[in-house]
């Protein structure tokens, strides 16, 4: 650093570093969750296919594709308010400024239709409704009973939860770089 360095500009970059660091962990910590989805999906799907009455297995999926959309989704959040304080607190902090945050906004475009496109409604809730889909030949021919009731209810939790998932989905998408760029105004704490 040079001694003309605005005071504060070698703190703020050390800080712009460590943030730096935090999204590219988060980062990694989606494409982990990502091969989990995929993992835990793949593997029920195919003990469901592996021998007749195994489908209810299936009522599992909804439930560990919210929990995994919801930190999926909270690390996008935490993403975009981690640049949206490198743009507007630590920028100004730096002599010509940092830039690659106010250049994102600068260019800035508008959303094409196969930029709306987004995979994680496959991965997430799409996973979920093929689960729910798939048991259902196995939930209609169950007589009355204990089990089948709670099968039952399994399918109607999916059913909530895999709505909750495609709808954190469709928030993370509105306010995601793939639809449209990074917001120009601070996004708000979610």
């Amino acid at each position: 650093m040079s001694d003309e360095a605005p005071a504060g500009q070698e703190s703020a970059l050390n800080e712009f570093t460590a943030l730096r660091a935090e999204i590219i962990a988060r980062q990694n910590s989606q494409q982990g969750l990502l091969s989990i989805q995929l993992t835990a999906a793949g593997a029920l799907f195919s003990l469901a296919l592996s021998g007749a009455g195994r489908s209810a297995v299936l009522l599992i999926l909804p439930l560990i594709t919210y929990m995994l959309a919801g930190r999926h989704v909270s690390h996008s959040y935490a993403c975009t308010n981690i640049g949206a304080y490198v743009r507007t607190r630590l920028s100004p902090r730096v002599g010509d400024g940092l830039g690659w945050e106010q250049w994102l906004v600068e260019h800035r475009t508008k959303a094409s239709r196969s930029r709306s496109l987004n995979p994680l409604f496959i991965t997430f809730p799409g996973i979920s409704v093929l689960a729910l889909l798939g048991s259902l030949p196995y939930l209609v021919t169950l007589r009355m009973s204990v089990t089948a009731v709670m099968l039952w209810a399994g399918r109607l939790a999916g059913v909530g939860l895999a709505w909750s998932a495609a709808r954190l989905v469709w928030n993370v998408r509105g306010d995601s770089f793939l639809r449209s760029g990074p917001a120009e105004v601070e996004p708000m704490n979610r």
